[in-house]
């Protein structure tokens, strides 16, 4: 399989792992911690932008969520490519926790800016963000090795 297959197939087990543990953690917590139905939220409430008639299922917000999970793979292979080579469980960690933070910051600004932001439990919210995007990356990580065949596990 090619670089870009194997970039999409780990990015969409990623974002589909970490996408299940916010709808686990928000029926858990009974909160809106969905970020495809914030995306549609966050549009639907914007007063510039069209209204969507249903948050849960419109492919804008899944389709943006599926699309930054891509980008990420795609960094992280740039990453490895040019300086890991191959991802230890601590170097994943890391980048782990650097996405986690990136995606905190990101919602942290979409929602700080929006005139009317949808509600939820912003520390909570931010708290689950960070696990997810951990859980993201191992994901992402352990697809992409195994896509790849190779028969090294992560080392750390």
């Amino acid at each position: 399989m090619k670089t870009a297959g194997k970039i999409i197939v780990a990015g969409l087990i990623g974002t589909t792992l970490m996408t299940m543990y916010s709808y686990y953690r928000s029926a858990k917590e009974k909160q809106q911690y969905r970020e495809p139905e914030l995306l549609n939220a966050l549009i639907d409430r914007s007063r510039y932008l069209p209204a969507i008639k249903n948050k849960h299922i419109h492919p804008f917000g899944w389709g943006t969520h599926y699309a930054i999970g891509l980008l990420f793979v795609l960094s992280y292979r740039l990453l490895w490519k040019k300086s890991l080579t191959d991802p230890t469980i601590f170097s994943t960690l890391v980048i782990g926790s650097a996405s986690g933070t990136i995606g905190v910051l990101s919602w942290k600004t979409f929602f700080s800016e929006h005139d009317n932001p949808p509600p939820n439990d912003r520390q909570g919210y931010y708290r689950q963000l960070f696990y997810a995007h951990l859980l993201f990356t191992a994901a992402a990580v352990l697809t992409y090795k195994s896509i790849t065949g190779s028969s090294k596990t992560i080392n750390l």
